[in-house]
């Protein structure tokens, strides 16, 4: 695998987060390669394919979910 930039890419791990209107997202300690020279993030195809399948399926749950308030108390973070 190599960066856009042409930098060498090392093995190692990442997390991913993604935050919508309903949920937020993290995922911690997955495959993942950097790059050297401009530290960009990779992922596998095979990981973003099964993050993308996670990320689809909280999106469907989470538009069921129809609340005024937060699920969780805000100060506490």
């Amino acid at each position: 695998m190599e960066c856009s930039c042409g930098g060498a890419v090392t093995e190692g791990k990442s997390s991913y987060r993604v935050s919508e209107d309903n949920f937020c997202f993290i995922l911690d300690n997955i495959p993942a390669y950097k790059c050297t020279r401009c530290g960009k993030v990779l992922f596998s195809d095979e990981t973003v394919e099964k993050i993308q399948k996670l990320v689809g399926r909280i999106k469907r749950d989470s538009s069921e979910i129809v609340t005024g308030r937060p699920s969780v108390n805000l100060y506490n973070y």
